[in-house]
């Protein structure tokens, strides 16, 4: 049984080692600092340092990727990111991100819609989808 439990800590250990991925459309060609990418995670803006429309699109509250974004990228855990949105949606200031269920579901929406960003835990070797930061 022992070895199991030391199976399973060191892979967990490594999922909270992972790598964040933001990803874009190809045809975004914004650049982008890990501050834009909290704002429009947050929903402080709605659009790319050059204007265009950003659409954020995150995982699955139950994914432990997403709980990895949320403390590299928003510096926040998961109950203070609820807490953010609970307020927001209350005071009609902005809404959350779409959520989907799988990092291929993920990219496949960034690959159709240049206003979506998204994030992974592999980077991708593709044309379909562009890494615009590394976290």
């Amino acid at each position: 049984m022992n070895k199991y439990v030391a199976l399973l800590l060191l892979s967990l250990a490594q999922v909270t080692m992972a790598d964040i991925y933001i990803i874009v459309n190809p045809a975004n060609h914004n650049t982008l600092t890990i501050d834009d990418v909290r704002n429009i995670f947050l929903g402080k803006v709605r659009s790319f340092p050059d204007g265009s429309t950003a659409i954020a699109v995150e995982l699955a509250e139950s994914s432990p990727l997403r709980k990895e974004f949320n403390k590299k990228v928003l510096n926040k855990d998961d109950s203070q990111v609820r807490a953010y949105w609970a307020q927001m949606v209350f005071t009609g200031r902005a809404t959350p991100p779409k959520t989907v269920d799988s990092e291929d579901e993920l990219s496949k929406l960034v690959a159709k819609n240049p206003n979506i960003i998204g994030y992974v835990g592999t980077e991708t070797t593709g044309s379909d989808v562009h890494v615009a930061l590394k976290k």
